[in-house]
């Protein structure tokens, strides 16, 4: 997952922490698939269930303005003894799209069940398996060592997890561009003020910091002649934190184009690379598992029960490769 764990709030319940967020075309004519993944730990140090106080929505910008013209929300019930959940789908539009727990109800089901919404959509919602695939702890050890849209048929994809309970809502967590946070914005302060922003805000107050790190990068590495130019290049491609997609065309989260998100991509490789202005790879790929129809992803990883969280995986992993670095194996 490109988001596990990464704010305090993250860490306490995975219910509500997003983890990847996926853009493509769908296997029906004139279909465009919207796919959301959360809760990173589930059935280890989370429920498998969504969290019965936390909105989840697919907040959507139609005219590239980075302000959400349309968000599908998504509320859960109490969990049942089976561990069944009824799903509420709702749509807003216009300014009730920006805030609010409220909307035009197009679907009502159950978890792990399709549910047909009008003019031929679909929604499911249960316990998968994520396509994202990276070796964690060799992104970790990397960072220490330091396109032209048709906008009117464009769309801005992001989505969020808000917690509705006793009267209020606040916004935990964003996602909209792969690997934005644990790249740009490794610890909880700036994490947390990621997070709580709106799109809008992203060039103003995050562009400096992509800009720095990219720069940083650059500069180490000697791929460009003026790493500053470089690394405010970047800033404007990768912000506002927006996964744009252009509505019918083939998704492609590549080095060519940044043009929505499909389970394959790869894209660690892609993000890696453009830090660097030079190829670069991890080495971990797809490992072939999803579906080509929907609801597309596969079905969840069996959990062993000596099996240790995903923080504690990933910190293992991240301690042997500083390890074997410091005893010049690699």
């Amino acid at each position: 997952m490109s988001h596990h764990l990464d704010t305090p709030a993250a860490r306490e319940d995975g219910r509500v922490d997003l983890c990847d967020l996926y853009v493509f075309e769908g296997a029906d004519p004139d279909t465009t698939v919207l796919i959301l993944t959360v809760n990173p730990d589930a059935g280890k140090s989370s429920p498998t269930t969504f969290h019965p106080e936390v909105l989840y929505e697919f907040k959507i910008d139609t005219n590239a303005d980075a302000i959400e013209d349309l968000s599908y929300r998504f509320r859960f019930d109490e969990p049942d003894a089976k561990g069944q959940q009824t799903i509420t789908v709702l749509r807003a539009e216009g300014e009730d799209a920006q805030s609010g727990m409220h909307g035009e109800q197009l679907a009502w089901g159950r978890t792990n069940e399709q549910l047909l919404l009008p003019r031929g959509g679909r929604v499911w919602a249960g316990l998968r398996s994520d396509a994202f695939y990276a070796d964690g702890a060799a992104a970790a050890v990397f960072e220490q060592g330091a396109l032209t849209q048709h906008t009117y048929i464009v769309i801005g994809v992001w989505a969020t997890t808000s917690l509705h309970g006793h009267g209020m809502s606040v916004q935990i967590e964003r996602i909209g561009l792969p690997l934005i946070q644990p790249f740009f914005n490794i610890d909880d302060e700036r994490s947390e003020a990621h997070n709580r922003r709106q799109p809008r805000e992203d060039r103003e107050f995050g562009g400096p910091r992509v800009a720095e790190i990219v720069t940083l990068f650059t500069r180490l590495a000697g791929t460009t002649a003026s790493p500053e130019a470089y690394g405010q290049a970047v800033a404007d491609l990768l912000l506002p934190d927006i996964l744009h997609y252009r509505l019918g065309t083939p998704a492609s989260f590549s080095f060519a184009t940044l043009n929505g998100r499909r389970l394959t991509d790869d894209v660690t490789d892609v993000v890696l690379s453009l830090i660097v202005n030079s190829p670069l790879s991890d080495h971990v790929g797809y490992d072939g598992r999803i579906q080509p129809h929907f609801p597309y992803m596969a079905a969840p990883h069996t959990v062993t029960a000596d099996e240790p969280t995903v923080l504690v995986r990933a910190q293992a992993k991240a301690q042997a490769l500083m390890q074997s670095l410091g005893q010049g194996i690699l």
